[in-house]
């Protein structure tokens, strides 16, 4: 009887999900599969340690909040699969934005308010203390790379002997563009807190990813798959910067896609000046630029053409990348060197302790590494490791110029430089599988636009 009765609940379940559409299949159990985890699996940092988020909001509203989760997750395959059409465009728009804001906005602002009526180092990540004092520290005619951060709220983060009181391990971008509204903030006796960028980043990331894809059930898809990725968007709420680099990202690729070449390439290059995660698309597009030229343009045949192709289109983001770098480099290599290359890799006076769920902590838990301060030749490894697979995908790129292959090779060769890296951490995945999410969607060699011109041309030939 139990076994029938279980027989004829999965084929039920199989035949509702056949009959579900493609943004209903991804949306509905990526989103109730995020309301299970809210439970226990998706934490932030609050006061000492981490906790659930739920445990944000006081007395019964956190499970107020949970039960309006779990709610509203069920519902859109529900209504999908009731209404069918009548389930709008429209509608199946503002049900999604509805769920972000529930799994992601509300308890953003909730750690915003708490962090801002308390003490100024709960309740966020310690990255974000980092950038905003950073930004102080060049406010205070300080290099924010041979500084330390011990006169900071930084300094009461609860971790014990945090290794980021003395190394700035961020690009400069971040701090650059941060340090205009810290300097405003401060002059009128108002709160800073870095998530007023990184949660608005992350709105409009999700803004710019329909403009990658054409049809309206894959948007809707790729909205949910990168907005809903349990390996990110929990990471919003405590103030980590991987929205404010992927929104820059994709709107370059949006224009890359409609051959805004310089402009698409410059929004790149500021993801990349922001984080070292997006400079490794750079080398991809040079292929890219090259092997597959603008309409009308014949693919260079020569060196000289080749630089040509790659140097038009690059040259504003090779500037930009000079300015924000160039005068931290002349200031003091040294620091900016050790802070950024050798805190992150070993070898520093004090280096990121090995953690994570990557190569290093295998190493570590197979007594191979003896303690997470030590030193190991991990840059060695990654590069090993990454290169070949970065020399593949190069060559298939040049071959076969596509966005999607792009794509491909820049994820899968970030993933094995971080996963061999001295740490590899959750948002890690979740940035790659975040880039690598439009390949699911992206019909070879077609934007949009180019998509719409090739299916008039078609029509127009058969007629």
């Amino acid at each position: 009887m139990v076994a029938r009765a279980l027989e004829r609940a999965t084929m039920w379940t199989l035949s509702a999900w056949r009959d579900l559409s493609l943004d209903a299949k991804i949306t509905g159990p990526l989103a109730v599969a995020n309301a299970a985890l809210l439970v226990a699996n998706h934490t932030t940092v609050q006061t000492t340690s981490d906790a659930p988020l739920w445990r944000l909001f006081p007395s019964f509203t956190g499970l107020a909040w949970l039960a309006l989760a779990v709610v509203a997750a069920a519902a859109y395959p529900y209504r999908d699969r009731r209404h069918g059409i009548g389930f709008t465009a429209r509608d199946r728009w503002i049900h999604l934005a509805g769920i972000v804001v529930i799994f992601a906005v509300v308890p953003t602002l909730a750690s915003i308010l708490l962090r801002e009526t308390g003490r100024p180092y709960t309740y966020v990540h310690d990255g974000a203390i980092m950038v905003e004092e950073a930004a102080r520290k060049l406010l205070a005619g300080h290099n924010p790379y041979a500084a330390d951060y011990l006169d900071t709220p930084l300094y009461y983060w609860p971790m014990v002997n945090n290794p980021a009181l003395y190394h700035l391990t961020y690009f400069p971008f971040l701090f650059l563009v941060t340090t205009p509204f810290v300097w405003l903030f401060d002059r009128l006796g108002l709160f800073w807190d870095q998530r007023y960028l990184y949660l608005p980043a992350y709105l409009a990331t999700l803004a710019v990813l329909p403009l990658l894809v054409p049809r309206v059930p894959q948007r809707l898809g790729l909205v949910a798959l990168v907005g809903l990725n349990p390996q990110l968007f929990p990471f919003v709420v405590e103030g980590r910067n991987d929205f404010f680099v992927l929104v820059f990202l994709f709107a370059g690729l949006a224009l890359v896609q409609r051959e805004r070449r310089a402009v698409g390439a410059l929004a790149i290059a500021v993801a990349g000046a922001a984080k070292l995660h997006a400079l490794f698309l750079l080398p991809f597009l040079v292929v890219y630029f090259v092997a597959h030229p603008p309409p009308g343009r014949p693919r260079p045949r020569d060196l000289r053409g080749a630089w040509t192709a790659a140097w038009r289109p690059l040259a504003p983001a090779a500037i930009f990348l000079g300015v924000t770098f160039l005068p931290f480099l002349v200031a003091d290599f040294p620091a900016f060197y050790d802070d950024v290359v050798r805190y992150n890799a070993g070898g520093a006076a004090w280096s990121y302790p090995i953690s994570g769920m990557g190569f290093s902590a295998l190493l570590l838990a197979l007594g191979v590494i003896s303690n997470p301060q030590a030193d190991f030749p991990f840059a060695f490894v990654e590069i090993a490791v990454a290169t070949p697979i970065a020399a593949y995908f190069a060559l298939r790129l040049w071959r076969e110029p596509r966005i999607p292959l792009m794509l491909g090779g820049y994820a899968l060769t970030l993933l094995a430089f971080l996963f061999f890296g001295r740490y590899f951490q959750g948002n890690y995945l979740g940035y790659i599988l975040a880039v690598a999410s439009p390949i699911l969607f992206l019909r070879p060699g077609l934007a949009p636009r180019a998509a719409r011109r090739e299916r008039r041309r078609l029509e127009a030939a058969t007629r």
